[in-house]
């Protein structure tokens, strides 16, 4: 299990890849009962695999240095630490299964993977077994270029499973062409609500997890709340980042994930199954109207413009940061909770809240990104058992300690906590709207109070209905 440093090193191993054409030697097969084996809190289906023996061959893996692909995919040997060892021992057992031996590689940041792939398939040469992708960066070109295989006609693979997301194949399938998929070894990448404890008992407020679980955790419900929070700390009449706050967060990419919350996509499907704009109506303006409600209106939030300076994952800092006791409520990505594992905050995670008390269900959009398969693949019987098996053991390995790392010592003593954790990850859902790079649709309007999303739409459809019609023209491509 070598991590993979030098693209040469790929060129060298190939001969001994999935891609080899000699046949594997079967061995056992593995006798299961997919309906009855479920034995944990986390969802393991054994996926009832028979046991092949490829002599050790090398399993290459092409992904981005980004997001949760940094912690909780790759790991060269157990060191004690709680994810290293699942992601490790996850690793093994595939690896034993089969008698293959992985191999990783990143050529960089998130528009690096692209080029790579693109460079590899028009060469011919079978590089990689799996390409691991960013969420919504040039996914319509690997589609309308034909660098990747469709999931749908996979060997090996049970799209029926329930370790299969079942979002991302509603939102990309296209005539019988599924160019992208996720599985349980995709963990789910959200946006959360970070709530302090102390604030709420100070301003004797309801309780989140409380208004959560009676299906009354609302955004009108977060922005009555975050009115009462607020509180000019120095007393100058000048609210600034040296006062307190109801609610804090990052303008941009995250207020997406607002508008899914409340039950609205960008992108749906026609009675024909070909993606639509369906963000055209009342209901976004209304969202949108909210969003603007709540972070323009009397002071009640603070929220900012991205910036390296501000951004967590660069080394940056919040202007107004949540562990320092002067925010009620804080929009930010899950991961985020491992920063806050040493801080004095005492806080609280629930989901983004739902439109109103009549929606059903807390909806969590899911930034994660995607497994492709590429086009010069040799042995697509190999990759699928690998993906099946990988995305099943998930559920024994990484996902426990998933869960453990994002609550820390201090949430997990909260009885609620994983529960809220359950309900974030219960309703992930994918929008192909987001997905193709069309989440401006939110992010550009809020920049200002006045959003007009009619008339933004107008401006903008044209581009937005060529990226549709690009998708589309992709997927007949592999029909043809």
């Amino acid at each position: 299990m070598k991590r993979l440093l030098l693209l040469s090193l790929i060129s060298v191993l190939i001969l001994t890849s999935c891609g080899d054409t000699s046949q594997p030697e079967t061995t056992t097969a593995v006798e299961t009962d997919a309906e009855t084996t479920e034995s944990d809190d986390y969802g393991y289906i054994d996926p009832g695999l028979e046991k092949k023996d490829y002599n050790g061959k090398i399993f290459n893996i092409l992904y981005p240095e980004w997001s949760l692909y940094m912690n909780y995919y790759f790991a060269d040997e157990a060191n004690g630490e709680v994810v290293n060892d699942a992601v490790y021992e996850r690793l093994r057992r595939v690896e034993e299964f089969f008698n293959i031996d992985f191999e990783w590689y990143s050529p960089g940041y998130v528009d690096s993977v692209y080029p790579e792939l693109q460079k590899v398939v028009t060469a011919g040469l079978p590089e990689y077994d799996l390409v691991l992708t960013h969420c919504a960066t040039s996914l319509t070109g690997y589609v309308t270029e034909g660098l990747i295989c469709n999931w749908i006609d996979m060997p090996g693979v049970d799209l029926e499973k329930p370790y299969w997301n079942q979002s991302v194949r509603e939102n990309f399938e296209v005539k019988g062409v599924l160019p992208f998929m996720a599985s349980d070894y995709i963990l789910p990448d959200v946006n959360s609500i970070f709530f302090n404890k102390d604030l709420i008992a100070e301003y004797s407020l309801d309780d989140p997890y409380a208004l959560v679980e009676d299906g009354s955790w609302t955004w009108e419900k977060l922005n009555t709340m975050a009115t009462v929070a607020s509180r000019d700390l120095n007393g100058d009449n000048i609210m600034d980042e040296q006062d307190q706050y109801g609610f804090v967060g990052e303008r941009d990419w995250q207020f997406s994930s607002v508008m899914t919350s409340c039950g609205q996509l960008l992108f749906g499907k026609n009675d024909e199954g070909i993606p639509e704009v369906i963000c055209d109506n009342e209901k976004t303006q209304s969202i949108l109207d909210m969003i603007c409600n709540l972070i323009y209106r009397d002071n009640t939030s603070y929220t900012w413009a991205f910036s390296v300076e501000y951004d967590i994952n660069s080394g940056g800092r919040p202007p107004v940061a949540f562990d320092n006791n002067r925010s009620l409520f804080y929009l930010t990505p899950l991961s985020l909770a491992t920063t806050y594992r040493e801080a004095e905050v005492n806080y609280g995670i629930v989901p983004l809240p739902k439109y109103d008390e009549e929606q059903d269900d807390y909806i969590t959009l899911n930034w994660s990104g995607f497994m492709c398969v590429p086009a010069t693949v040799e042995d697509l019987e190999c990759v699928g058992m690998v993906c099946e098996m990988l995305a099943a053991e998930s559920c024994h390995t990484v996902i426990p300690a998933f869960y453990d790392v994002l609550l820390g010592e201090k949430i997990a003593l909260d009885p609620t906590a994983k529960e809220m954790l359950d309900i974030i990850f219960d309703d992930t859902v994918y929008d192909l709207g987001v997905d193709l790079s069309q989440y401006h649709i939110v992010y550009s309007q809020i920049a200002s109070d006045s959003p007009n999303n009619s008339a933004y739409l107008a401006a903008n459809l044209p581009s937005i209905e060529k990226t549709i019609e690009d998708y589309v023209e992709g997927c007949e491509g592999y029909l043809s």
